[in-house]
C-alpha cells in the first residue's frame, strides 16, 4: 500500500467509525428540540449528549440474536432532559450528566439557554432515579445548580443510595455511583431543597409519580395530564430502543434488579400501547418522545404526529 492509499484508508476509518459505549459523538448537537404541547403545558426536549450502548451490556439473549435484531454492535441513544413549561413556571425532569461525566457532554446549561430559560427560573426538578447521568447537573462547585428549585426524589430511591448495606452488597462495578448520589443529596438537604415522596403521590396538580422499579429500587416515572392530553416521563424504563422495543424482555447490566426491570417494562409497554399514551424517555434517540405501538411479538416507537 502506498502513502496515498494509506491516507485514504485512514480517512475512511475516521469518517465511518462507530463510537463505543458511552463515547461522545462528533455529530452536530441540537440543543433544544421542538416544544410538544400537552394541554396547558409545553414540554421541550433538551439534548444533554449523544452516546451509544455496547451490545454486550444487554442481557437475556445471545449476542447473535441481539445482533440480528439491532443490526449493530452499538445501540444508539441519547442523554435527554425535559423542560416543562406551565405559565411562568419551569420544571425539569432529570438534569443530565453535568460535571460528573464531562466526556458525555453535559450540555444542559447550553440547552436551557437555547430554550431561553435561566437556571434561576427552574422551580421544581423531578428525578427519575439517582444515577449520575440523571443527577450530574444538580450540583456545581458544591452548590445547587438550580438554587430556587425543589428537587423531588422517591423515598425508596433515597433509602437505597444512602444505605451502607446496599453499597456493600452492590457489585464492585456499581459502588462508584453511591458517592455522587450521596453528595448531591447532601447538598440538597443542606440547602433545604430536597423533597421526598412515595411513588403514586400526586406531586402537584397535573403531575403524578408512578413506580417503575427494577432499574433501581426507587426508579420512578411521572405522568403529566392536562385537558385530556398526557405524556409519561419513563426515565430508564428502557435504554436501547433498537433492541428493547422489539424485545422488551432483554435487560441491561446496569439494572439493579434485572428480573424486576424486565417485569416492569413488559407490564408498562403493554399498558402504554393499549392506552396510546405518548412517552418521553431519557435514553430514547433525541428528541426522545414518541408512542409505543405493538409490532409483531414486540413493540416499536412511532414519532408524534
Amino acid at each position: 500500500m502506498n502513502t496515498l492509499q494509506y491516507l485514504l484508508c485512514l480517512v475512511a476509518v475516521l469518517l465511518f467509525a462507530v463510537p463505543a459505549a458511552g463515547a461522545v459523538s462528533s455529530a452536530p448537537r441540537q440543543k433544544a428540540g421542538k416544544a410538544v404541547p400537552v394541554g396547558d403545558f409545553s414540554v421541550v426536549p433538551l439534548l444533554d449528549g449523544i452516546h451509544s450502548f455496547a451490545l454486550d451490556l444487554f442481557k437475556g439473549a445471545d449476542e447473535a440474536t441481539m445482533l440480528k435484531i439491532a443490526g449493530t454492535q452499538t445501540i444508539p441513544g441519547s442523554f435527554n432532559v425535559f423542560l416543562i413549561k406551565h405559565g411562568k413556571e419551569r420544571f425539569l425532569v432529570d438534569t443530565g450528566n453535568g460535571t460528573l461525566r464531562p466526556e458525555r457532554n453535559g450540555q444542559l446549561p447550553l440547552c436551557l439557554k437555547d430554550a431561553k430559560t435561566a437556571p434561576e427560573e427552574i422551580s421544581k426538578i423531578l428525578i427519575t432515579h439517582l444515577h449520575g447521568d440523571h443527577i450530574g447537573g444538580l450540583v456545581k462547585d458544591g452548590k445547587p445548580a438550580f438554587p430556587g428549585a425543589k428537587v423531588y426524589v422517591a423515598r425508596t430511591e433515597y433509602d437505597y443510595w444512602t444505605s451502607d448495606e446496599a453499597m456493600r452488597q452492590a457489585p464492585e462495578s456499581r459502588r462508584g455511583g453511591f458517592a455522587p448520589a450521596r453528595e448531591a443529596l447532601r447538598v440538597l438537604e443542606q440547602n433545604k431543597l430536597l423533597v421526598l415522596f412515595t411513588p403514586g403521590d400526586v406531586l402537584f396538580p397535573d403531575i403524578t409519580s408512578i413506580a417503575l422499579p427494577g432499574h433501581t429500587p426507587g426508579h420512578t416515572g411521572f405522568m403529566l395530564t392536562s385537558k385530556g392530553k398526557r405524556l409519561f416521563f419513563i426515565g430508564d424504563l428502557l435504554h436501547g430502543a433498537a433492541l428493547q422495543m422489539p424485545r422488551p424482555d432483554i435487560t441491561l447490566g446496569f439494572d439493579v434488579d434485572q428480573p424486576l426491570a424486565r417485569e416492569t417494562r413488559l407490564r408498562m409497554f403493554k399498558q402504554l400501547a393499549e392506552d396510546k399514551t405518548p412517552v418521553a424517555g431519557a435514553h430514547l434517540p433525541f428528541p426522545g418522545i414518541g408512542i409505543v405501538r405493538p409490532d409483531g411479538n414486540g413493540y416499536k416507537l412511532e414519532k408524534l404526529q
